[in-house]
C-alpha cells in the first residue's frame, strides 16, 4: 500500500531533501519519478524557471554511467539554471525499483519537479520526457544494470553543468 503525501507550495517539504544544493533525480522508484531541485535563497527568476519555464534535458552515458542534465529557461527563453544529476539505478533497492516497459513509440516518462528552498516548497509541476528521450533513458538504465559500477568519467568532473549540456549530442524539451 502506498502512503500518500500532500505537497503544497509554501508549505514545509515533508520528504528528505538532497544533502547538497542542486538536483537529485529520484527516478524509477515505486509510483514516483521525482526531480528534486534544492536551492537555498532561490530568487524570483529561478523560481519562475522551475515552476513555469521551458525545460531542456540531455543524457550522457559512458561505460554504464548516466548523467542527466536539466536546463531551466526563464521568461525570455534564456538559461537560468543548468543542473546535472548522476543517475545509478543499481543504487535503488530492488524492492522499490520500478523499471518501465516500452510498449509503444509514444510512451513518455512522467516526472514530478519539486523545487524547494531550505525546507519550503517553492514550486511543483509535472512534466514528461518526450518519447525518444524516454527510450534513450530506459535503454541506458538497462545497459547500466547489466554492468558493474565503475567510477564516473573524469572528463565529466572537469565541466560545469552548462558545459556538459553543450557537449550533449541530443537535447530534448520536456513537455507539460
Amino acid at each position: 500500500m502506498t502512503n500518500l503525501i500532500n505537497l503544497a507550495v509554501g508549505q514545509p517539504y515533508p520528504l528528505p531533501k538532497p544533502l547538497h544544493e542542486g538536483a537529485a533525480a529520484n527516478f524509477l522508484q515505486t509510483d514516483s519519478n521525482t526531480l528534486v531541485v534544492y536551492l537555498s535563497g532561490m530568487d524570483a527568476a529561478e523560481e519562475y524557471a522551475l515552476k513555469k519555464g521551458n525545460i531542456q534535458a540531455a543524457i550522457l552515458t559512458d561505460n554504464g554511467n548516466i548523467i542527466l542534465i536539466f536546463q531551466f529557461l526563464g521568461r525570455r527563453k534564456e538559461p537560468v539554471l543548468t543542473l546535472d544529476c548522476p543517475f545509478d539505478a543499481r543504487l535503488i533497492p530492488s524492492d522499490i525499483r520500478q523499471l518501465h516497459s516500452i510498449t509503444n513509440s509514444e510512451q513518455r516518462l512522467a516526472i514530478e519537479v519539486h523545487a524547494i528552498d531550505e525546507r519550503i516548497i517553492r514550486g511543483l509541476r509535472l512534466v514528461t520526457m518526450p518519447p525518444d528521450m524516454t527510450l534513450e533513458f530506459l535503454s541506458a538504465v538497462q545497459d547500466q544494470l547489466a554492468v558493474p559500477k565503475k567510477p564516473e568519467p573524469a572528463a565529466w568532473m572537469q565541466y560545469q553543468p552548462h558545459e556538459l549540456f553543450k557537449k550533449a549530442q541530443k537535447k530534448y524539451y520536456l513537455g507539460e
